[in-house]
């Protein structure tokens, strides 16, 4: 049996029209807020196992995002596998490792670890 790909801790990412309104919202529901800086237009949100990134003006479309693992040995064994990425991997201007692949029907997926963060 192949070895289990280690993609990283699993978050939505959210492309909201209004940051605080839409942690107004998710707090609501009983989610909690673990990170991010509203005067920059960005939050992050915990429900038990669900991670959620509300982001306002930095995405243009909703995004699967994989954090921790190591990009480029994902990226690798993907390839291995036949996938081909719109961004390959590839060290960005913040110093993270970063990845973009779509899925069948043009979902952003972004494999992205900081330095320090990985898994």
């Amino acid at each position: 049996m192949a070895e289990e790909i280690k993609l990283g801790r699993f978050e939505f990412c959210l492309d909201v029209k209004d940051v605080r309104k839409s942690l107004g919202f998710y707090l609501k529901l009983g989610f909690k807020q673990t990170g991010g800086n509203l005067d920059e237009g960005w939050a992050i949100i915990k429900h038990g196992d669900c991670t959620l990134g509300l982001y306002q003006g930095h995405i243009g479309n909703n995004v699967l995002n994989f954090r921790g693992g190591d990009v480029f040995e994902i990226v690798n064994c993907l390839k291995e596998k036949g996938l081909t990425f719109e961004k390959d991997a590839h060290i960005e201007s913040d110093k993270s490792a970063g990845a973009v692949i779509h899925d069948p029907d043009g979902n952003v997926i972004y494999f992205n670890t900081a330095p320090g963060e990985e898994i």
